[in-house]
């Protein structure tokens, strides 16, 4: 049956698994006949089954392509004197020697040369050796339900954490919270978490976090509430995670995260729901099982997220292309936050739907030392868990190298990092031990400014390229006050609402620009701060709005607020300056009295200081 018939019939008669079913087979066949034993490659997870879709990363062939597949479709999807002389898996083999035609003789229809001791092209083997972890990342045998051995033992017990019936709000991307108790009347080491999914369609991922138990402020809630990225300010450390194709975690047998007596107190759910098509009438009860035993173990465990917080994925003509971000939490960082070499057990990546492939490199004094996880080829959906035995050592002074690589699209809008599934992320989370006393468990970076110069007590006084950044954002800052003063009061008319581009405006603007914190990455962290709230927001569209010069070098995502951007009104505004020019008094560097003196330090005050505390992006 012809593809364009199959559609016909399934348009008409609605048989959708019989069309599939028939287009998957015939292709899988059709790929098959062109490769040597493309029909005997063995399934490394279930030796005694086939893989029939040799080039995917699952063995029915639906979805991406593994490291094999890919080579496959760059060689035109035939078997070449290039694609066989090829170790497209990595483990010391060529493609030939795998498949069974090692001089590379074969050709679609000819003589096998052998048709025994057949392996798979695009799993490194032998596939659980510790040499292969990170090229087989994708590879995973385990389909049914969480594989843990301590949650079976009669010493552990569980305990449930989940909503009670809530409604999800008909919004696409929205993150709720709940507050509860953890048992204190023993020390205990949390040892595996579980999912208990209720609305599939809608629970996105789901977070537990410990909460310091020295912040008596802190509190169980009776119900869930919306809250963002974080349920409370002292809830900082991850110690349960579940995301889309996951089972569960599972510790290393020689750690566990302490809670109870003298451990963490309470704990907080965060439940990310995505709900796309904006149903107003659906609901979720859904939540983590945590297990815990007194059996305490050798080790508490801490857990560090690694990655870049800024991304801008510029739309691209078809076909799409790809693009890289990098970041580096660097020597200097793991030089202060860790007192002791501390020792990895687990790692996954996450991003979204865009993206590719992902890279976690550990670096000791310029060297590369291992790659921590590869995901050469990422899916959001079948997240890959690398769990290392022995763990992998990071010492102080060592360096992590994070890479992700999304595929543009090709039309609309930039894309932006955000918690939105319609955004993206470039996150590695990382189990470790021992624990480390930290200010904050991130070693990420925004652009190349990084949050350890911001939060480690040797650092975040100091200077970013040229910029005290931290006086910045005190609410007494007088080079904040006169800044905001000046181009406020030259640029935004507080009887109308509106901004004015006139001369003195953009002299204000351009005195401004000048000031090391609002230029460069630096300023496009100032720029974050300031755009979530009411006067910095005024401030930043007046600074945006009036650039009719395009003095600010920044993109689409610093300039994005909520519904919109920032300076929407530039093209229009400067468009009208142009032809009609209208001056005010000339620039004095003292503002007219749109907006007094008291009311922008009064703005200025309240807004920063809500600003100056950071949350994970």
């Amino acid at each position: 049956m012809s593809s364009w018939k199959c559609l016909r019939e399934r348009a008409i008669h609605h048989v959708t698994v019989t069309c599939l079913v028939l287009q998957l087979t015939t292709a899988f066949k059709m790929f098959q006949e062109r490769l040597p034993n493309g029909n005997r490659v063995p399934n490394p997870c279930n030796p005694g089954e086939v893989w029939g879709g040799v080039g995917h990363l699952v063995p029915g062939g639906q979805g991406r392509r593994n490291p094999f597949g890919e080579d496959f479709h760059s060689e035109g999807k035939k078997w070449t004197q290039g694609l066989c002389l090829m170790d497209s898996d990595g483990d010391g083999r060529t493609n030939g020697e795998e498949l069974g035609d090692p001089n590379c003789a074969w050709s679609s229809g000819g003589r096998l040369q052998r048709i025994t001791n057949i392996t798979h092209p695009g799993v490194c083997d032998p596939w659980d050796s510790v040499q292969c972890q990170a090229r087989n990342g994708w590879l995973k045998c385990d389909h049914n339900g969480l594989h843990c051995p301590v949650i079976k033992k009669p010493s552990t017990r569980s305990l449930s954490f989940t909503f009670p019936e809530t409604r999800v709000p008909a919004r696409e991307t929205t993150y709720y919270c709940q507050l509860f108790d953890l048992p204190v009347d023993d020390d205990y080491h949390l040892v595996a978490t579980e999912p208990i999914l209720v609305n599939t369609d809608t629970v996105h991922h789901i977070l537990l976090f410990g909460c310091d138990p020295s912040d008596d402020d802190v509190q169980a809630t009776p119900e869930p509430f919306m809250c963002a990225m974080l349920a409370h300010r002292s809830c900082l450390d991850i110690i349960g995670t579940w995301t889309v194709g996951s089972h569960g975690d599972c510790l290393h047998d020689n750690v566990g995260f302490s809670i109870g007596k003298t451990g963490y107190r309470k704990a907080a759910l965060q439940i990310h729901w995505n709900n796309p098509s904006l149903l107003a009438n659906t609901t979720d009860a859904s939540g983590l099982k945590m297990y815990f035993t007194p059996s305490r173990r050798s080790y508490d465990a801490g857990m560090l997220l690694v990655g870049q917080e800024y991304l801008e994925i510029t739309p691209q003509p078809a076909p799409s292309k790809q693009v890289t971000f990098s970041q580096e939490c660097p020597g200097r960082c793991t030089r202060e936050m860790l007192t002791e070499a501390i020792f990895i057990t687990a790692t996954v990546n996450h991003m979204h739907y865009r993206g590719v492939s992902q890279r976690i490199e550990l670096y000791r004094n310029g060297s590369k030392v291992r790659d921590i996880t590869y995901d050469r080829f990422y899916h959001y959906d079948n997240p890959v868990i690398y769990s290392f035995n022995p763990p992998v050592e990071v010492r102080p002074g060592d360096e992590i190298r994070t890479t992700c690589v999304y595929e543009t699209p090709t039309s609309g809008n930039s894309m932006c990092f955000g918690d939105g599934t319609q955004d993206e992320m470039c996150y590695g989370f990382m189990t470790y031990y021992p624990k480390q006393n930290l200010p904050i468990p991130w070693c990420t970076a925004r652009k190349s400014v990084q949050k350890c110069d911001r939060y480690l007590p040797k650092f975040r006084n100091n200077s970013i390229d040229g910029c005290f950044w931290l006086a910045f954002l005190q609410p007494t800052n007088q080079d904040t006050i006169n800044i905001f003063k000046s181009v406020l009061g030259h640029c935004f008319d507080a009887k109308t609402e509106e901004n004015s581009c006139t001369d003195s405006c953009l002299a204000a603007i351009k005195s401004a620009r000048k000031h090391p914190c609002l230029s460069g990455d630096i300023g496009s962290y100032i720029i974050s701060k300031f755009r979530h709230t009411s006067i910095g927001f005024q401030f930043l569209n007046a600074l945006f709005t009036c650039d009719c010069e395009d003095r600010f070098d920044n993109g689409y995502c610093d300039k994005r607020y909520r519904g919109g951007t920032l300076g929407e009104g530039a093209q229009k505004m400067c468009a009208a300056r142009y032809t009609s020019i209208k001056t005010v008094s000339p620039y004095n560097g003292s503002p007219p009295t749109t907006l007094t003196s008291l009311t922008i330090l009064t703005l200025v005050s309240v807004s920063i200081i809500s600003v100056l505390f950071e949350t994970p992006s």
